[in-house]
């Protein structure tokens, strides 16, 4: 036999080195790696997967993958194998359960690969738990910011800006429908004097008071809004003019029943509402700027006439 050259040497002693490294990295690495057969079994799995699983890798070459998925089963099992060999690399969520029976979220890396004659899907399986937890917080954080971008801050009702952008929604979507959409726009009756006499904080906690007497009023038939100042408005969607009427007239014997004091009103010892209503029959044409107009007309007309009292108008299609 010939003796090795120093270059065969050092191939030899180069490819023993990665094959060290290779395996130092399956070892070492925190993700799991997992090899399944065509059957759905375990062939092979790092120390990560039992570390985390909570099995052996004895224990899991006797298992299936659905032993352990709480998301799959033999059938489903077969159709992510067809997709394992039409798509050969791509990556799903699902779920492992520990041993110990603890849910674990995972991010799978597909991958087939084929060696001696044989077929595997061979995953790289990463622990999402601390990446879903992070994301559910940016869900929440994204929720707040948007709710408090639409909300008033003082009553918790919707702000102006969401109410200026649902109106747009609803007519559209009426001159679709046909059905009649009514508006109602309030006014808190002397309310500067009301602050004059009792101050702007007793101010705030009266409006408080409205805001969730008028919720109960409306009785989520619509969208209430704080449309400025001591000002409400309700959208009543597919709400024809009698029954808008009868909403208005019921939000104004409720704050009226409340029997806040109000010394220095010219309309009466408590608290009391204005409220004008309007209905229309919406079509391509209707502008949102129309109806507005409308209701504070129509609200104008029931201060002028003594206030404290609904005023309404159907608006002619």
């Amino acid at each position: 036999m010939s003796k090795q050259t120093k270059s065969e040497q050092g191939a030899e002693d180069d490819g023993a080195y990665r094959l060290m490294l290779t395996q130092v990295t399956v070892d070492k690495l925190a993700d799991m790696i997992i090899w399944l057969d065509e059957g759905g079994r375990y062939v092979f799995v790092n120390p990560a997967a039992t570390r985390l699983l909570g099995y052996s890798a004895d224990e899991l070459s006797c298992m299936h993958l659905w032993d352990v998925d709480p998301l799959f089963d033999e059938a489903r099992w077969r159709g992510h194998w067809q997709d394992v060999l039409e798509r050969k690399s791509f990556k799903i969520e699902t779920v492992n359960r520990t041993k110990f029976g603890c849910d674990i979220p995972i991010e799978v890396t597909v991958n087939l690969v084929e060696y001696e004659g044989r077929r595997f899907n061979c995953a790289i399986v990463r622990d999402i738990t601390e990446r879903q937890r992070v994301e559910a917080e940016l869900r929440e954080l994204n929720d707040q910011i948007y709710r408090l971008s639409v909300t008033d801050a003082l009553t918790g009702l919707a702000n102006r800006r969401h109410f200026d952008l649902t109106l747009d929604s609803e007519v559209r979507r009426h001159a679709q429908s046909k059905a009649p959409l009514s508006l109602i726009l309030l006014d808190v009756d002397a309310f500067k004097l009301f602050n004059d006499t009792y101050g702007h904080i007793a101010g705030d906690e009266a409006l408080q008071t409205v805001t969730a007497t008028l919720q109960r009023s409306m009785g989520g038939a619509g969208l209430t809004a704080r449309y400025g100042g001591e000002e409400f408005a309700c959208i009543l969607p597919e709400t024809d003019h009698a029954a808008a009427l009868a909403v208005a007239e019921r939000g104004r014997l409720d704050i009226a029943a409340l029997g806040l004091p109000h010394a220095t009103s010219p309309v009466s010892d408590h608290v009391t509402i204005s409220l004008g209503v309007v209905t229309a029959a919406c079509h391509a044409g209707t502008r949102t700027v129309e109806l507005l107009r409308a209701v504070d007309a129509a609200l104008y007309r029931a201060k002028r006439q003594g206030r404290n009292q609904a005023v309404g108008e159907s608006l002619p299609a």
